[in-house]
C-alpha cells in the first residue's frame, strides 16, 4: 500500500492524503484511525481533524460506513487498486502534533495515517510532494527523492517527519550510529558546542546500557520564537517543540534544551523498548491501562538529569539546583497522600495531564523522578545502582521485546539490593501506596553528602498562610490544611490584604459580593521551597557522579 501527502494550499493547513490498497474482488477493508499516540496515555481522537473522506476503486466511487467515531469499512467491487481520499487539517504545533504552513511541513503520521485491519504487516511506501528546495528529516528509509518506506505500520506512525527548506541538519556519531540533528527555527548557539554536549551525554546513557542497538537515530528539533517545550519519544527518533529560540543563546536555555533531549533520548531504550505489558503492543483504537509510569516516566526524568551530570554538561550546583525544583514541584502538592503512583498512572487516561482536582495525585514525572532517587540511593548503599537495574530490564524485557510489569520491575530492584523485603516495604508504602516519601529521601541523601530541608517561601501568602495567587490577585491554590481552606475559595479576587500581629486580614470580591476575612497566623509554612546543599566532604557526592 502507499500514501501520498501534498499541501496544495500551505496557508489552509490542510493535508491532502491518498492511501493507495490493492483489494481483491468482494474484499471487506476496515480502516481504523488512531485515537491517541505512543507517550500520551489519553485518548486524543484525531478523527475530529479529518474530513472529506471518499474512496475511488477501479469502477468509480464506492460506499463507505462510519462504524465507530475513529473506523470506516468499505467492500471492493472488483480486484484493483482503490485509493481513500481524504484531508486533514494540521494545526497543532506540538511535539506530538502536526503542523503545515508555507514554510514548515510536520507530520506525525499517528495523526492521520489509518491501520488496514489484518495488513498492519504490509510494507508501506510513503509519497510527500513538497518544494524541491526542502530537506526532509524522518527516521523511515528514503528509497529515492520524496519517496520514503516503512516495513509496516506501526513503524509508519512511530516515524515522525520534518521538512522545511531552511531545515538545519548536523551529525556526529557513536561506534556504528550516527545521530541526526535536523532544526527547524533560528539557530542562537554555537553549533560545535551542542555537538559536543550531545556526544557526551549519549556516550554515557549507551555506555550503561551497553549498546545503541540502532544505525541511525533522528532529533527532529522545532525552535519557536515563544515560549514551548514539549517532547516525544520515537522508536529511532525523537521531536521536540522548544521556544523560545532566542533563549538558546543562554546558559538556562542551553539547559532546557539538553534536559528535555537527553530526557528523550533515554526513552530509546526505556518505553521504545522496555514497554509495560499493556503497551506491548500498541493497539490505538482503545484505552492502554498500565501502572507503570513509575519506569516509564518517573525513572526516565530522574535518568535524563542525571547523565546530563555524569556527561559534565551540569556542574554539581547545577545538578543540586535541578534537584530543588524537582522537589519543589514534587511535594508543592498533597496528592501523595490521596493516590498513589501506580493509581495516577492507571489514571492517566481520566486526568493524567491536566490539573484536575486540587491533591487528587501525583505526577508520574516529578514523583516518579523522587521515588527513583530513593531507590537509586538505596541501591548505592548496598553497592549497586539504578541504571544497573535498567540494564536488566534492557536485557530481559527490552531486547526481546517482552512487556513487564511493576512486579517484574520490583524483582529486579530485589535481585540488586540483596534485600528483597526492603525493597518489598518500599513499594507496599510508596508505590502502591500513599507514603510521605520525604523523611525517606532527607534520611538517605546524606549517604552521597549532600542535606535536604524546606525553607519558608519569600511570599508570606504562600508560605504562611497557604495561598497562591495569580498577578491579578485571584486565588489560584489554597492549601487544604491552612486556615484558608474553610474561609477562602479559588476564583476569590483579593482586592486588599493587611499584615497584622494576630494573622491577615483580607477585603476580597467572591461572585460580585464583596467579603472581608480575618485569617489566624498559625505558626506553621505551608508551601514551601526546599534547599539541597553539599557537606564539607565531596567525595560522597563524586562517588555517586561516578559509579
Amino acid at each position: 500500500m502507499k500514501y501520498t501527502l501534498s499541501v496544495p494550499i500551505p496557508t489552509s493547513q490542510v493535508v491532502e492524503i491518498c492511501l493507495e490498497i490493492y483489494c481483491d474482488t468482494k474484499e471487506l477493508l476496515s480502516l481504523q484511525l488512531p485515537s491517541w499516540r505512543p507517550g500520551r496515555y489519553e485518548i486524543a481522537n484525531y478523527a475530529q481533524y479529518l474530513k472529506n473522506l471518499v474512496v475511488i476503486g477501479p469502477d468509480g466511487a464506492i460506499a463507505t460506513e462510519k462504524l465507530t467515531k475513529d473506523r470506516w469499512a468499505f467492500t471492493s467491487t472488483s480486484s484493483g487498486t482503490y485509493c481513500v481520499r481524504y484531508a486533514f487539517h494540521a494545526a497543532q504545533l506540538d511535539a506530538g502534533g502536526s503542523w503545515v504552513s508555507p514554510d514548515t511541513f510536520y507530520i506525525n503520521f499517528i495523526n492521520l495515517a489509518f491501520s488496514v485491519s489484518g495488513r498492519e504487516d504490509e510494507p508501506i511506501d510513503l509519497q510527500v510532494i513538497l518544494p524541491e528546495t526542502y530537506r526532509i528529516g524522518c527516521a523511515l528509509q528514503q528509497v529515492g527523492g520524496q519517496l520514503f518506506q516503512a516495513g509496516n505500520y506501526q513503524e509508519l506512525v512511530d516515524s515522525p517527519l520534518l521538512a522545511s527548506a531552511q531545515l538545519e541538519h548536523r551529525s556526529y556519531r557513536l561506534g556504528g550510529s550516527i545521530f541526526h540533528l535536523w532544526v527547524e527555527g533560528k539557530v542562537c548557539f554555537d553549533w560545535d558546542e551542542v555537538l559536543d554536549h550531545f556526544e557526551r551525554f549519549t556516550h554515557k546513557q549507551a555506555e550503561d546500557f551497553g549498546e545503541f542497538p540502532a544505525s541511525d537515530y533522528h532529533f527532529l528539533l522545532l525552535l519557536l520564537p515563544f515560549p514551548h517545550y514539549h517532547g516525544v519519544e520515537h522508536r529511532f527518533s525523537t521531536v521536540i517543540t522548544l521556544g523560545p529560540d532566542s533563549l538558546l543563546g543562554s546558559s538556562t536555555g542551553m539547559d532546557r534544551l539538553m534536559g528535555i533531549c537527553s530526557h528523550e533520548l533515554y526513552h530509546f531504550w526505556n518505553v521504545c523498548r522496555i514497554r509495560p505489558r499493556a503497551i506491548a503492543p500498541y493497539d490505538f483504537s482503545r484505552e492502554a491501562y498500565l501502572t507503570e509510569g513509575l519506569v516509564a516516566e518517573g525513572v526516565t526524568t530522574y535518568m535524563g538529569d542525571f547523565y546530563l551530570l555524569k556527561s559534565g554538561y551540569y556542574s554539581r550546583q547545577t545538578y543540586l539546583s535541578k534537584l530543588e525544583t524537582l522537589f519543589d514541584r514534587g511535594f508543592e502538592t498533597l496528592g501523595w497522600e490521596n493516590q498513589s503512583i501506580a493509581a495516577s498512572s492507571f489514571d492517566l487516561w481520566l486526568d493524567g495531564y491536566k490539573a484536575g482536582v486540587p491533591d487528587k495525585k501525583v505526577s508520574i514525572y516529578t514523583h516518579g523522578a523522587l521515588l527513583s532517587l530513593a531507590l537509586d540511593l538505596m541501591l548505592l548503599i548496598k553497592g549497586t545502582r539504578l541504571h544497573q537495574a535498567m540494564k536488566i530490564m534492557w536485557t530481559k524485557y527490552g531486547k526481546p521485546e517482552v512487556g513487564y510489569g511493576l512486579e517484574d520491575y520490583l524483582h529486579v530492584l530485589c535481585e540488586l539490593s540483596e534485600n528483597p523485603g526492603q525493597m518489598e516495604e518500599f513499594f507496599k508504602e510508596y508505590v502502591w501506596g500513599t507514603g510521605n516519601l520525604f523523611p525517606l529521601l532527607e534520611s538517605l541523601l546524606p549517604t552521597i553528602g549532600i542535606t535536604v530541608r524546606p525553607v519558608k517561601k519569600e511570599n508570606r501568602l504562600e508560605s504562611e498562610f497557604g495561598l497562591k495567587t495569580a498577578s491579578d490577585g485571584k486565588i489560584i491554590r489554597i492549601h487544604p490544611k491552612s486556615p484558608a481552606f474553610h474561609q477562602l475559595m479559588p476564583q476569590d479576587l483579593i482586592l486588599s490584604y493587611k499584615f497584622t500581629d494576630s494573622g491577615l486580614r483580607l477585603s476580597l470580591r467572591r461572585w460580585g459580593e464583596k467579603k472581608e476575612v480575618v485569617l489566624p497566623q498559625s505558626g506553621q509554612a505551608y508551601f514551601v521551597s526546599y534547599r539541597i546543599q553539599i557537606t564539607e566532604s565531596s567525595e560522597l557526592f563524586e562517588t555517586f557522579v561516578r559509579r
